[in-house]
């Protein structure tokens, strides 16, 4: 009985040291995620300006292709005033001055939709410089924090070394089938293979025990585990 007592004892030990490891094991496993979500916040900005840029290019083809037309249009005008000169007769003449008050309505649109993309040029300007230094200031905070993520994860790897040495040391005195058949429900159970009986539940899946599993795992004569998760049992109050 003393033997059982005396390796539960040194389990409960284990365990401890065993649940800070998985937890500190689950988060080095979760850095990369957010080192990952750092960079994909970082190409969020980058494909914006790529976007604004384009929009910015699309901008300037328009207002090149209205000015081309603008000036056809000022030539058509010219070439239309020139035969004025020449017409003979007046409904030659009104038929020119139609074609001309057309093509002066059609250069004025396009002089206001130049100005209009001029406008919107310049602002998508503005907005283009304030998205890069955003990208510069992105860029600098991304390394500082993913800096900041690889520090964390060499403490943790530290740490989990120290726990593992005296984990070891530990384990050594637990008997090979007991430790090898808590490593197997440790690994089963994500890092929690011995539990206390909590009121009369089991303290891993909270199943209600039958009075007589109560008092096996009182006496503490045996190893006893729960029929339901089937995590190692003790009685928490003969280990205070």
């Amino acid at each position: 009985m003393e033997k059982v007592q005396e390796q539960i004892s040194v389990l409960i030990k284990v365990q401890k040291l065993d649940a800070e490891i998985y937890r500190l094991n689950k988060e080095k496993a979760a850095k990369p995620a957010e080192k990952q979500a750092l960079q994909q916040a970082f190409s969020r900005l980058g494909e914006a300006l790529k976007a604004k840029e384009g929009q910015s290019r699309s901008l300037q083809l328009k207002r090149k292709d209205c000015e081309m037309n603008l000036q056809d249009k000022e030539k058509d005008i010219k070439k239309y005033q020139v035969q004025l000169l020449q017409v003979k007769t007046n409904k030659e003449y009104m038929s020119l001055q139609k074609e001309i008050e057309g093509l002066r309505a059609d250069s004025s649109v396009l002089e206001d939709d130049i100005l209009e993309l001029m406008e919107k040029a310049d602002k998508v300007k503005v907005e283009i410089g304030q998205e890069r230094q955003g990208l510069v200031a992105k860029e600098k905070e991304m390394s500082q924090e993913t800096a900041k993520i690889d520090r964390e994860i060499k403490q943790i790897e530290e740490k989990t070394s120290s726990l593992e040495k005296e984990r070891g040391a530990l384990a050594a005195n637990v008997e090979q089938g007991l430790l090898s058949q808590y490593e197997r429900i440790l690994k089963a159970k994500d890092g929690l293979a011995l539990v206390p009986v909590v009121g009369e539940s089991c303290g891993g899946c909270h199943r209600v025990f039958p009075p007589q599993v109560i008092n096996e795992v009182q006496i503490q004569d045996k190893i006893v585990t729960c029929d339901f998760c089937a995590r190692l049992l003790y009685w928490p109050d003969s280990q205070t």
